[in-house]
């Protein structure tokens, strides 16, 4: 059997969740692409336009995903990049609370302290995270880091994943993982996806 006809309803009861970041949307960088690459193997997946993405409320941000039509549990994957990251971590803070579990997450250029390029974002960062929580809620914890992310600095996304014991994945000179700078495909998070999920 080929390749291409036995990865066919691999993620037929797989739920993913992609949270986009700061000034992005879900129609930018490599989004719509990771979006139709999982529907084509059975996935559901919500992209959800988070508000005011030029002037992200961190209170607004968390209460767009609680509001999500999507029934979070343990066949549900999410996905953050760069402001994404923080906002799922906070959202599956508040599920670990209620005993909830998820399938896995994956963070791209996460980061959960203040950053000095982006000082208008610290309202996002006000406290640490729950680690213990974070860990204890899912199994499959993946990071992806670039090594040259003059947004978020590669460091900020080490910590991060030092602290919540993800496997980590450097992916040499991506940038931020943005369109302008090529990602409007993204093969390393999807082979991610079919291997570890």
């Amino acid at each position: 059997m080929g390749s291409i006809t036995s990865n066919i309803g691999q993620f037929n009861n797989k739920k993913f969740v992609i949270v986009h970041g700061y000034t992005a949307s879900p129609a930018k960088n490599w989004f719509p692409w990771l979006k139709a690459e999982l529907e084509s193997l059975g996935a559901l997946v919500n992209v959800p336009e988070m508000p005011e993405p030029l002037s992200p409320n961190p209170q607004k941000w968390q209460q767009h995903l609680i509001d999500l039509p999507i029934d979070i549990d343990k066949n549900t994957i999410l996905i953050g990049h760069s402001l994404g990251c923080v906002t799922v971590l906070r959202f599956l803070e508040q599920l670990a609370v209620q005993g909830k579990k998820v399938g896995g997450y994956i963070l791209v250029s996460g980061f959960d302290s203040e950053l000095e390029t982006l000082p208008e974002l610290k309202s996002h960062t006000p406290n640490k995270l729950n680690y213990a929580a974070l860990i204890g809620i899912a199994d499959e914890r993946v990071s992806i880091i670039s090594t040259n992310d003059e947004i978020v600095s590669p460091q900020s996304s080490k910590v991060l994943a030092e602290s919540l014991q993800t496997q980590v994945i450097m992916e040499e000179q991506a940038g931020h993982f943005l369109d302008r700078e090529g990602y409007v495909e993204f093969p390393t998070i999807l082979s991610v996806i079919k291997n570890r999920f």
